[in-house]
């Protein structure tokens, strides 16, 4: 094991900045509206093809909503290229895999109906790396399945496992997000319900 890093395979690469050794999804967000549409006005990418900046137009009451994720659940964000080779064209072929609790009725239920309603999904998700990426930058994401489980026992999980695929042009990119996401936020008309 290399000095300084806690998170490395043998033969490959060292992944710097591992939590636990346990890489993999830390937050979720995605993106509401208090209007009739939750989509971007704009999206910014550096000469590295990182966002560097993201807005909306003005009242539509854009809001990134943290999605709460069930302790020790299978979240995962994951990506395949589909190659033509007729054309020599690719497609980013992206899903989002994630269970939200629904102990809390009213608003896990609200949530859940929304993400499934909606026909095009913005997300940021943070690996435990520290690294954020816009999932459905190009055109959104949307439902490829969804279920609800509950067991007959006080104290058993209910939970909503949602699944969100998106076909895009472009590889999901990383946010040059350098403090916190607020900050990242700021001056882009989308406020953020929590860090």
């Amino acid at each position: 094991m290399a000095t300084g890093s806690n998170c490395v395979i043998t033969n490959g690469l060292q992944l710097s900045s591992c939590v636990n050794n346990v890489p993999g999804i830390e937050g979720l967000w995605v993106l509401t509206s208090t209007g009739s549409t939750a989509d971007f006005e704009s999206i910014t990418y550096d000469g590295d093809g990182l966002v560097s900046s993201v807005s909306g137009a003005t009242g539509l009451g854009l809001e990134f909503k943290k999605v709460d994720v069930v302790r020790n659940s299978s979240a995962a964000l994951n990506e395949e290229v589909s190659v033509n080779l007729e054309a020599l064209g690719f497609t980013f072929n992206t899903s989002l895999l994630f269970t939200i609790p629904g102990l809390d009725q009213i608003n896990g239920t609200n949530l859940y109906e929304e993400i499934v309603k909606n026909t095009a999904s913005y997300w940021i998700v943070k690996l435990k790396t520290g690294k954020y990426f816009l999932a459905g930058a190009d055109g959104g994401m949307f439902i490829s399945a969804a279920s609800i489980a509950s067991g007959s026992l006080p104290g058993d999980l209910q939970a909503y496992t949602i699944n969100l695929t998106s076909n895009s042009t472009i590889s999901v990119p990383q946010m040059d997000i350098t403090t916190t996401l607020s900050a990242f936020l700021a001056g882009s008309n989308i406020s953020i319900d929590r860090e």
